[in-house]
């Protein structure tokens, strides 16, 4: 019994460090106008390495072996994504392990028989888009390899999102973890999208909002996708329980 309400303690206190991470760091940005700042770099890659950890403790908590096994391989895959991206600054292969990262979420979020078809049809449909345009497009800025693994990846994405969109008809997850799943991609997407505009746009001002948009949004993706991992009946029993 201890056990078992030191592990509801421990995703607590895990969460709440990570709100309060977020809400300093946001803080930082805002006020010094300074997205470089190595302290709120490591803050933010710390949020990533409490959320792989909450999906670490999720056991026998969630929706089966296989879908705890697909969200931890997708927070590990985002978790060495993150790190060559914020900390080496290795951007080929941090984009590339998010793909790795959105395939993961497509297969999980497309267990359900009935909606693997039209899932599957719009995967091809979308990453196809993407290779065409990988081979076509040209921008200034951006290094050629980069750019292609880039719109690969924006295929893989908008794929994800559609899957997680139908995750509430789906009855594979309760209401509470499929709307988790739906708000997460869809912030997940808005980051992106912001990065995407952060690398094109040369405004000093709109690149400044737009990376700081980036983490608004990513940081509570993230949450609410190690969160879908749980039985909602847990999760209930985690907040609203007073041991």
């Amino acid at each position: 019994m201890n056990e078992i309400i030191s592990k509801k303690l421990l995703i607590r206190y895990i969460t709440y460090l990570i709100v309060g991470i977020y809400s300093v760091f946001l803080y930082i940005d805002l006020s010094s106008k300074n997205l470089e700042n190595n302290f709120t770099i490591y803050l933010k890659y710390f949020i990533i390495v409490l959320c792989f950890i909450l999906t670490l403790l999720i056991g026998k908590e969630g929706y089966g072996k296989a879908d705890s096994i697909l969200v931890n391989a997708a927070r590990l895959f985002t978790l060495i994504a993150d790190y060559y991206l914020l900390i080496v600054s290795d951007y080929k292969l941090g984009i590339l392990c998010f793909c790795f990262v959105q395939i993961i979420y497509i297969i999980r979020h497309t267990l359900k028989k009935k909606n693997r078809f039209m899932n599957l049809m719009f995967l091809i449909f979308a990453v196809s888009i993407g290779i065409v345009l990988s081979t076509t497009i040209n921008i200034n800025n951006i290094e050629g390899q980069l750019l292609r693994i880039s719109l690969i990846y924006a295929s893989l994405l908008i794929s994800s999102l559609y899957c997680s969109l139908t995750i509430t008809k789906s009855g594979l997850y309760h209401l509470c973890s499929a709307v988790f799943i739906e708000i997460g991609m869809l912030l997940f997407f808005m980051c992106d999208l912001n990065v995407g505009l952060f690398n094109i746009l040369e405004n000093i001002q709109l690149k400044f909002l737009t990376g700081f948009l980036i983490w608004l949004f990513y940081a509570p993706s993230q949450l609410l996708l190690s969160f879908s991992g749980y039985n909602t009946d847990y999760l209930k029993q985690v907040f609203y329980h007073k041991g």
